[in-house]
């Protein structure tokens, strides 16, 4: 039973060792089919993965020959290579490039920007260019307008240039005979100038002929070299005495003296006052009802109405101005040697007598005295010289003023000085006209001329000194306008 028993147990152990060996097994076989179930799915699924990848990876060959061939890379270049190359464009000939991502589309990009830039300048500058070709067109016309231009005024110029030439040829010519002309005046005015020096010699020498009161006069002349006043006093000179001889002459002829002794004593004799130097005319009639008398003159060329005549006695030819006897004014020209005059002044004791002689000094037989006239005059009180209408009043009556004595001036009337106390600071232009009043009172002297004074030159023109004063109506003259005596 035991044996049985252990066999039993031994089959049964064997048995679930069976079963357990069976399950273990199915259950492997189940795993091994599932596995290699799976195995063949797994395989299937790498296969068509296989054939995608290598389907893939010949696509994405492809499109890296054809990114190759774009971008002109070849086949056999790494990509490493490629990026090297890239690295070394942007840092090179694409170093401006101004973005952080480096590729490839952003420097077809910015390549693309840069020559739209670049196309934009360079179609300015072509526009630029085509102006510039059309301005220097018109600039290289313009040059050669001007170049034809040049060549012309070149071609004048050198026509100019020839006829200058021939011009200053001519000219010179010409200045070679002035040049000679010159020469000879020049030698001439050299002998000229030898005979003026032996002529001022001659002048000179007119020294001895002066009179005592003129040799000093005539010396200063010569010590500072003026011939012309050496000259005028000469003339002067000569005149007096040729004046005198006349005078002298006539007085002698009216007297019929022949004896020279009794020449001498006549002359000796002879009164050397204040005279006139001779008649102007004669008194032809008078007409004592109408108060007018006519005058003959040997001319009237000078004469008009407004002029005062002084009439002295026949007697003398040359009587003392204080001797006359009456004065008429002229009132009209009756024709080339008859004058119409009224009557001013008359003494009726000692009435105009047809024959009487008249004088004038403001007119001489055609001849305009020239009177110089200086000093201060007030002749109405008013503190202002009345110089200008005294000179106005010389002018009105026949006379010709001028500034400064002369050997031919006739008359010279010194107005005086401002009054006593007045040094004359306060009379506009008194200083200048005190220098004046001295030099032409000197000249007067040293020519010998005849001075007067205020009351002597209205006295001349028929006038009143004190018509002039405040207070009084003055008397109208015969023919208007002035005061009268």
């Amino acid at each position: 039973m035991a044996s049985s028993r252990t066999t039993q147990n031994a089959l049964l152990i064997a048995l679930t060792i069976f079963v357990m060996l069976t399950f273990a097994l199915g259950v492997t076989t189940y795993l091994y089919f599932a596995k290699a179930d799976n195995a063949e799915a797994a395989k299937v699924a790498a296969d068509a993965q296989a054939v995608q990848a290598e389907t893939t990876s010949r696509q994405t060959a492809d499109e890296m020959n054809t990114l190759r061939g774009i971008i002109g890379v070849a086949a056999d270049v790494p990509i490493g290579d490629i990026e090297t190359q890239l690295e070394g464009l942007f840092a090179g000939d694409f170093a401006g490039f101004p973005q952080d991502d480096r590729s490839y589309l952003k420097l077809i990009e910015w390549l693309r920007k840069e020559f739209q830039d670049k196309n934009s300048r360079v179609k300015t500058v072509e526009d630029e260019k085509q102006s510039l070709t059309k301005q220097t067109a018109g600039e290289l016309a313009a040059a050669d307008k001007a170049k034809e231009d040049a060549l012309a005024a070149a071609a004048s110029a050198q026509d100019a240039q020839a006829k200058a030439k021939a011009d200053f040829d001519a000219k010179w010519t010409a200045h070679e005979g002035e040049q000679a002309k010159l020469t000879a005046a020049r030698r001439a005015a050299d002998e000229k100038a030898r005979d003026l020096e032996n002529l001022k010699a001659e002048i000179a020498k007119g020294l001895d002929s002066m009179p005592p009161t003129r040799k000093p006069e005539f010396r200063a002349a010569i010590e500072t070299n003026d011939p012309i006043k050496q000259l005028d006093l000469l003339r002067f000179e000569l005149r007096g005495r040729a004046k005198e001889i006349a005078d002298l002459n006539s007085l002698l002829a009216r007297l019929r003296v022949a004896d020279p002794k009794l020449q001498e004593m006549i002359t000796a004799a002879r009164p050397s006052g204040d005279r006139i130097d001779g008649f102007n005319g004669h008194i032809v009639s008078v007409d004592p009802r109408a108060g007018t008398a006519l005058v003959s003159c040997q001319t009237t060329a000078g004469l008009r109405p407004g002029i005062v005549l002084h009439v002295f006695p026949p007697d003398d030819p040359r009587p003392d101005f204080g001797s006359r006897k009456a004065v008429v004014e002229i009132t009209d020209i009756e024709g080339s040697s008859l004058v119409r005059a009224v009557i001013r002044q008359e003494d009726p004791r000692n009435p105009i007598l047809s024959g009487d002689g008249v004088s004038s000094s403001l007119w001489a037989g055609g001849a305009t005295p020239e009177i110089v006239i200086v000093g201060f005059a007030d002749l109405n009180f008013d503190g202002r010289s009345d110089q200008e209408s005294i000179r106005e009043l010389v002018e009105r009556g026949g006379g010709r003023v001028v500034d400064a004595v002369a050997p031919n001036t006739a008359l010279v009337v010194d107005l005086g000085q401002p009054p006593a106390g007045d040094d004359g600071s306060k009379i506009p232009g008194w200083p200048a006209e005190a220098k004046r009043r001295t030099r032409n009172l000197d000249a007067a002297r040293t020519y010998n001329i005849r001075v007067t004074g205020t009351a002597g030159m209205l006295d001349m023109l028929g006038l009143d000194e004190d018509s002039y004063q405040p207070g009084r109506l003055p008397k109208a003259r015969a023919t208007g306008g002035l005061p009268a005596r």
